[in-house]
Formats: structure tokens, C-alpha cells, sequence
């Protein structure tokens, strides 16, 4: 994503945050709704119960309130509609799984890069070790939670690839081979669905087993 882009978002995205009467700040959904790609209402919707789900879970914090705001419609009239009120956390979160789930104009940022910035905040939260770009003999995996299990991201275009999936296998073979567990990600996956494994093979006791770094580097 180009730098000046980026300042533009940032800026924009500032722009909206409102604060209550006693200084507390946060974002309105709707305020939030094009800045972030999304022309539909409901399927922005759909991304923020995401986001609520992912902090109802305990996976990252965040507060996000529904509430109800009135909106004009064409005859002058008032009318109600309903909203959602974010904390900058959760609207991070938001932004966030915006980038994840979807390429368009204003985020020019792969899934993968999105997925994995938000696998480190939940590892920064959780206090599992996170080590980007990890190094198995001759072959490198996408990242490294705790010291035993590896996350790899399979690229869509490598489904019907003999050579990549042979290679692959090598690769995981490999890592199996020196004891390290690994857990392939589909694009099609969000955060929800890796935490939801990292949370059910209890990636915190990764983070007590021996030490497989040395020697592999």
C-alpha cells in the first residue's frame, strides 16, 4: 500500500472519532461502513458481529455497543436505524477483518499479511512466543507460535500445482520429521477460525516443551 494512502486512511479514519460527554472516545459503525469498503449494510454487519465474536471469546479486547441513531430520510423525517458503538480497539478489530475479508480500492493488503498481524496480537495478549518467517532446514514457514507449532498459509493458486504441493510435502515432512507440529491456513479462513484451533489444541502448552530452535536457524 502506497505510503500517502495510507496517511489518507489513518487520517480519515481519525476524522470520525467522536467522544462522549465525559471525553470517552469511539466510532460509529455507519461512519465507518464506506471508509472501510463496504457499500451493503448487512454484509458490514456481518463483519462486525465477527469482530464481537472474536472479543466476546476472549481472543482480543475490545467494546462494541449497539445502539440506535436517527438518520434523515428523503420526506425530512426522522427515523431510527441501528448502529454499533466501537472503542479504538475494536474498531481496529474491524479494520482489521475489513482488510481480511475482502481486496478493494482503499486496502491494497493481502490476507495473508492481515491474518498474520492479528495471530501476533493475539500471541502478544496471550504471552505465546511469535517468531515471523520461521526456518526448517531449507524450508521457511510463514510463522512460528510458542516453539512447536508452525502456521502455513496455502495460496489458492497452488491447489491444482503438482510441483507446489510436492513440495509442500516435502516441507511439512521435514518439520515433522525435527517434531514440530503444523496447521495449514485456506485464505478462506479469518482470525475466528485459527484462534478457535489455537484455543482448542491449548497453543499455550506449545509454549513449555523443549526447545526446537537450535541447530534449525
Amino acid at each position: 500500500m502506497k505510503t500517502d494512502l495510507i496517511h489518507s486512511l489513518t487520517d480519515t479514519f481519525e476524522a470520525h472519532a467522536q467522544q462522549t460527554e465525559n471525553g470517552v472516545e469511539y466510532w460509529l459503525a455507519r461512519d465507518l461502513q464506506h471508509l472501510l469498503g463496504y457499500a451493503a449494510w448487512r454484509n458490514f454487519e456481518g463483519v462486525i458481529k465477527r469482530a464481537i465474536g472474536i472479543i466476546k471469546h476472549r481472543c482480543l479486547y475490545g467494546n462494541i455497543e449497539k445502539t440506535n441513531v436517527k438518520v434523515q430520510i428523503g420526506s425530512g423525517a426522522l427515523r431510527e436505524i441501528v448502529d454499533y458503538k466501537l472503542d479504538r480497539s475494536a474498531a481496529e478489530i474491524l479494520w482489521n477483518l475489513c482488510s481480511s475479508y475482502k481486496l478493494n480500492n482503499h486496502f491494497q493488503i493481502r490476507n495473508e499479511t492481515v491474518l498474520l498481524q492479528l495471530v501476533e496480537k493475539y500471541c502478544a495478549l496471550t504471552g505465546v512466543r511469535f517468531i515471523y518467517q520461521f526456518r526448517v532446514e531449507e524450508y521457511l514457514f510463514d510463522c512460528m507460535l510458542g516453539n512447536k507449532l508452525l502456521i502455513e498459509f496455502d495460496e489458492p493458486h497452488h491447489e491444482n500445482c503438482s510441483r507446489q504441493i510436492k513440495k509442500d510435502r516435502k516441507k511439512d515432512s521435514a518439520a515433522k520429521r525435527l517434531g514440530f507440529e503444523i496447521f495449514r491456513i485456506t485464505l478462506d479462513m479469518d482470525i475466528i477460525d485459527v484462534i478457535i484451533f489455537l484455543q482448542k489444541n491449548k497453543i499455550h502448552n506449545y509454549s513449555h516443551n523443549q526447545n526446537h530452535d537450535l541447530g534449525i536457524l
